[in-house]
Parts: C-alpha cells; sequence; structure tokens
C-alpha cells in the first residue's frame, strides 16, 4: 500500500498525526496555489488552516480505486476551494456599493438635506475643512505635487515619479493626521458632554 494511501486511511479513521504529516507532504503545493490568490486580511495561519480543512475533506472524498492520484485531487479541491474564498470576499465587497446612492439620485429624490447625517458627509466636510490647514504644513515640493493632484495629474515635470509618489504619500499621511486630531478631538468632545435628557 503506497504512502499516500495508508495517510488517507488514517486520516479518515480520525488520526490528526496522520492529518498533519499528509499536509506537511503536501504544503509546498498548497503555497504554490496560494501564491496565485489574495484573501483580503488572510495571513499564514488562515491559509494553512483552510488548507488542512480541505485536505481533510479530500481524504474524506477521495477514491483511488479509479487509478487517480491524492496530489492531483487535493490540488484540485484546494484550488476550487480558494476560488470559493475568493469569490465570497468580492460578494462582500460588492454588498456595499448596493448600499450607495448618487448625489444626482439625492437632489432629484429631495433626499439632498438629510445627508448631513452620513458619515461619508460628515468625512468629506472634515476633509474639506482640513484643505486650508494642510497648506502651510506642506513642504514646496510637496505644495506642487498636492496643486497636481488635485488637477488630475500623476506626475511632474521637476521630479521623477519615485519622488512624486514619496511627496503624494506625504501630503496624505499629514492631510490623514490632521483628520485624526479632528476626529479624535470630537471623540473626546462628545464623550465629555453630558447626554441631554
Amino acid at each position: 500500500m503506497p504512502i499516500d494511501e495508508t495517510l488517507i486511511a488514517a486520516v479518515t479513521a480520525g488520526d490528526s498525526e496522520a492529518l498533519e504529516a499528509l499536509f506537511q507532504k503536501y504544503l509546498p503545493l498548497v503555497n504554490s496555489i496560494r501564491k496565485h490568490y489574495f484573501v483580503r486580511l488572510f495571513d499564514d495561519d488562515d491559509w494553512y488552516q483552510e488548507a488542512r480543512l480541505c485536505c481533510y475533506q479530500s481524504c474524506c472524498r477521495f477514491d483511488g480505486r479509479r487509478g487517480s492520484k491524492f496530489g492531483g485531487f487535493f490540488k484540485y479541491c484546494f484550488t476550487n476551494h480558494v476560488r470559493g474564498l475568493v469569490r465570497r470576499e468580492m460578494a462582500a465587497k460588492r454588498k456595499g456599493d448596493a448600499d450607495n446612492v448618487s448625489l444626482e439620485q439625492m437632489l432629484v429624490s429631495g433626499k439632498l438635506q438629510t445627508a448631513a447625517e452620513n458619515t461619508e458627509t460628515n468625512v468629506l466636510d472634515t476633509y474639506l475643512r482640513h484643505i486650508p490647514d494642510l497648506w502651510p504644513q506642506l513642504s514646496g515640493q510637496q505644495q506642487s505635487v498636492w496643486q497636481a493632484m488635485l488637477q488630475g495629474q500623476t506626475v511632474v515635470e521637476t521630479m521623477t515619479p519615485y519622488q512624486f509618489r514619496c511627496a503624494r504619500a506625504a501630503c496624505r499621511e499629514k492631510l490623514t493626521e490632521l483628520m485624526t486630531e479632528d476626529c479624535t478631538t470630537a471623540e473626546i468632545r462628545r464623550m465629555s458632554t453630558p447626554p441631554r435628557v
């Protein structure tokens, strides 16, 4: 009896050490499949947990009497499992889009007045409020990059693309700091204000 078949039989009987041995044997296969896919917030432990689960399920479903090899079957099962994870993540991303409403639609329906209640509008207000505060904090190079960004440009003639990206990142970081300070101050203010009765 080949080694894979022995391990598969032990796994289906409930031997966790056999599952780990089989998983370690096919770990390079798992790593090669995983290079082709990205699942947000998945670290190594998450990938290996999913792979172990799939390995166990593959052992339970594998039928080697037809001449098939476990390696190919496991590769097929794990690839499909990962594709399912990616599909679920993409569906979760699209779910947020269902709640979006365009400004034109709000204008037509007359709901634009209540838009101030939306978090997005509050964030936009915070963003717009901090634009004037940001300008004096920027260096000359960062100011030219900021102007280029506002005009929709992705490069400035006087600097390399790398310098542009670095300056753009610095601008965004400074704006984020300003907005974070404002949000933190507002949060502290809200927490210190007694509730109205």
